[in-house]
């Protein structure tokens, strides 16, 4: 059975943002310029008890913004469905329901994921980000109830295979019956990046196979699971594009409007003055920057922007349009990081991490321009969409730091120190990277 692997710190527990003195000093300054050290001296390493302060600022509560927002019995109607398959299963669940002690733990321990994620719905108060958690849950409470289904015989492996076959029909449906209609190309653009992603991530799913050795109820539950969690996708999609049509007083296709902006974004990236994508930090600039925390934040800053180049390219050879228009935004935000990154590696910044406050500083800065970039991250606008797109790496680079800690681990905080870091360039680069990208969408 499936483990719930997006169990994580959610963005929302973060609320107030405050600076320790030093650290927001240094940000307001920009990035840390260190001094030049004798590169023979090992990078020095922090204990957990020292780093573990680096997060003790809570972020502000920011998320990518709702495109639209479905009604309230929509919602409502795919909680029933999900409470109906957490219904399907007895509790307490007996060795009388389910014999074989294996699957029985199994589907238990997939009923009890499912149960949780319904009763956090309650700490939701956007119906948007509601409807999307259901849609969620579902996976498994239907893979919980699709194998204990199986054990009644009342579900088939041909039965659910032939479930999963109409519903990768479904999918596919809602991706060709799009035009794109809209009247700001920036908002729906906004709203089909969400719903083409989980369109995605629902056929991506579809197409799992059941691990080996599983018992057969167990198989029929995960493919259940699936099922259960493209058919709510489905939902989604079909109330998020109605309430988005009912919206609009002028709407009109922008199919040909975002390929002609996509046509010259791969124009840019074509026309871009990029190093080759094989080439290594340590060749990016004429300074020694070997095992150097400048090393890892070039490095990364690279890896990026060929990333994301890669990925338009990719996306635009398989016709995924809005996708690739997205990913095309991307880049133009991570090849300004990377140039400036690369101006400052090559002046001779990022050399050292002195203390930890090196790190609090780096992520201070990136907060303090999130607070000042030009968009509102509740707004469904690409920059709105970008900057809460930023909050929530943010907040995962703060989750991944205490994890570190938690483990006990001593650091040499590279790898947090180039996050931080190439995140605040990001965010600086928005408002220059998002008005190239508006431009192309006149």
């Amino acid at each position: 059975m499936t483990r719930d692997r997006t169990a994580s710190r959610p963005i929302d527990r973060r609320s107030v943002l405050t600076a320790s003195a030093t650290g927001l000093a240094t940000a307001l300054a920009g990035c840390t310029s260190f001094s030049l050290q004798d590169d023979d001296d090992p990078p020095r390493r922090f204990e957990p008890e020292e780093y573990a302060t680096i997060v003790s600022d809570d972020l502000p509560h920011r998320r990518r913004p709702a495109p639209v927002q479905p009604s309230l019995s929509a919602v409502e109607t795919t909680l029933e469905d999900l409470e109906a398959d957490l219904a399907a299963i007895p509790s307490p669940l007996t060795a009388d329901d389910v014999p074989n002690e294996a699957a029985r733990s199994s589907i238990e321990r997939t009923h009890e994921i499912a149960e949780n994620r319904r009763d956090n719905l309650t700490d939701e108060d956007d119906e948007f980000y509601r409807f999307r958690a259901i849609v969620l849950a579902r996976r498994y409470a239907g893979e919980a109830a699709g194998a204990y289904r199986a054990v009644e015989g009342e579900v088939t492996r041909s039965t659910i295979e032939s479930d999963r076959a109409a519903i990768r029909d479904e999918l596919q449906d809602r991706r060709d019956v799009s035009s794109y209609v809209g009247d700001d190309p920036g908002r729906t653009l906004v709203l089909w990046s969400r719903l083409e992603d989980r369109l995605a991530v629902a056929e991506n799913r579809l197409e799992n196979r059941p691990r080996e050795q599983t018992a057969p109820e167990l198989e029929i539950g995960e493919i259940a699971g699936e099922v259960a969690n493209a058919e709510a996708t489905v939902e989604f999609v079909d109330e998020l594009t109605a309430r988005h049509d009912d919206r609009l007083e002028d709407g009109r296709s922008l199919e040909s409007t975002f390929r002609t902006a996509l046509d010259r974004s791969l124009a840019a990236i074509d026309d871009a003055d990029l190093p080759d994508d094989d080439q290594q930090a340590t060749n990016l600039v004429d300074i020694d920057i070997d095992g150097t925390a400048a090393e890892r934040l070039l490095g990364r800053a690279a890896a990026n922007v060929f990333g994301a180049a890669n990925r338009t390219r990719e996306r635009a050879a398989e016709e995924q349009l809005v996708a690739a228009l997205r990913s095309a935004c991307t880049f133009e935000i991570d090849r300004r990081a990377f140039e400036s990154i690369r101006d400052a590696v090559a002046d001779g910044d990022h050399r050292r991490i002195d203390s930890v406050e090196d790190v609090r500083a780096a992520r201070a800065t990136a907060l303090e321009r999130a607070a000042d970039a030009p968009f509102d991250p509740e707004t469904p606008t690409v920059g709105g969409d970008f900057l809460g797109e930023c909050y929530w790496w943010l907040d995962s680079e703060d989750g991944k730091l205490e994890r570190l800690a938690d483990r006990g681990r001593s650091a040499t905080l590279h790898h947090e120190y180039a996050e931080y870091t190439r995140h605040a360039e990001r965010i600086a680069a928005l408002p220059d990277a998002v008005a190239t990208v508006e431009d192309r969408l006149e």
